[in-house]
């Protein structure tokens, strides 16, 4: 399915924010810029604030939106929901992650692509290209108009736009013996978005406890490329291959189906998350060369209030057919 270059360059206004006042770009991942419960972007920068927004303020989803993202995922056996956020101890009403009720097959098609080093005029690109991008906020690999690669909702296609990396990880997984929840090393978003400009994300835990035998080549390949500086593109790297599915996790894993929003301002709603319960194994030098990047640009754990999340049973990840594929031993599916 073939993006406009309109929806792919609206999905970009999205992520960093509409037309506003330059101070409500003043934002970081910092608890100073976001506030110790993650609403505080909502208010602009200089303004006194108890974390209460005003519908004025430019990014109010943040503090007055009922689904935001992320949140502490439970799947503890216990039936009583938890009642504080794991993290801000503020009260909360989070019930255990349930099996999912409508059955809604997963599957991704991402296809290989090769980086261009045409920078911003990528976003209007028919060909099969990406670019490897230094968000300000984030690393983040970005596709262009002509990338076909995809995740499909039972008959919905999403097409593949951009993935990005958080460190630690945004969400967290609260089990029996991680009461308090599990944050892990980092987190991959996969980022999707239709011509509607209907969203999905499909979140992928990084675990770094498996010391250099975890050394992920993708991970490595993305790192190397992307520039330290903000705001800029690769100037250097043009047609390296890529595979985005050799990031999914290679065990047949669950996901955690929720709903959701933007995990940076403007916070928007509306956002269907797919979390792999796998986490995605990676060097522990990997991370800190993210970290390197920026030290810490995950947002606070969010209160799930009574959202329910679904657990889908399987995730079917379409084995790449490409035979000049450069990155090693591809997992079977």
């Amino acid at each position: 399915m073939q993006k406009s270059s309109m929806s792919f360059l609206f999905l970009g206004l999205v992520l960093i924010g509409p037309n506003l006042p330059a101070s409500a770009f003043l934002w970081e991942h910092t608890e100073e810029s976001q506030g110790h419960d993650g609403t505080l972007w909502a208010n602009i920068s200089g303004e006194p604030s108890a974390n209460a927004a005003n519908l004025p303020y430019a990014f109010a989803e943040c503090a007055i939106g009922a689904h935001q993202s992320p949140i502490a995922i439970n799947v503890t056996s216990n039936p009583t929901p938890i009642s504080v956020n794991p993290k801000t101890q503020s009260p909360d009403n989070n019930p255990p992650a349930e099996r999912e009720r409508h059955v809604n097959s997963l599957t991704v098609r991402y296809t290989p692509s090769t980086s261009t080093i045409e920078g911003p005029a990528f976003a209007t690109d028919e060909k099969n290209v990406y670019v490897f991008r230094n968000t300000g906020h984030a690393v983040q690999v970005s596709f262009s108009p002509g990338y076909s690669g995809t995740l499909l909702i039972g008959k919905d296609v999403y097409p593949l736009v951009q993935l990005h990396f958080h460190t630690p990880s945004e969400h967290i997984v609260v089990t029996d013996h991680y009461p308090a929840g599990k944050q892990f090393a980092g987190e991959l978003h996969f980022v999707h978005q239709r011509d509607d400009g209907r969203l999905a994300v499909l979140g992928v835990l990084l675990d770094d406890s498996h010391g250099s035998t975890g050394t992920n080549p993708i991970l490595q390949k993305i790192i190397d490329y992307t520039p330290h500086d903000h705001d800029t593109y690769n100037k250097t790297g043009a047609d390296q291959w890529l595979d985005p599915s050799r990031l999914i996790p290679a065990d047949d894993p669950h996901v955690y189906a929720y709903a959701g929003s933007l995990t940076t301002p403007p916070c928007s709603e509306g956002v269907s998350w797919y979390v792999v319960s796998e986490p995605l194994k990676v060097a522990p030098a990997q991370i800190k060369k993210l970290e390197a990047f920026f030290p810490a640009n995950s947002r606070v754990v969010q209160n799930t209030a009574t959202r329910t999340v679904e657990i889908h049973n399987h995730l079917h990840v379409d084995q790449d057919q490409n035979p000049n594929r450069h990155d090693g031993h591809h997992r079977r599916r």
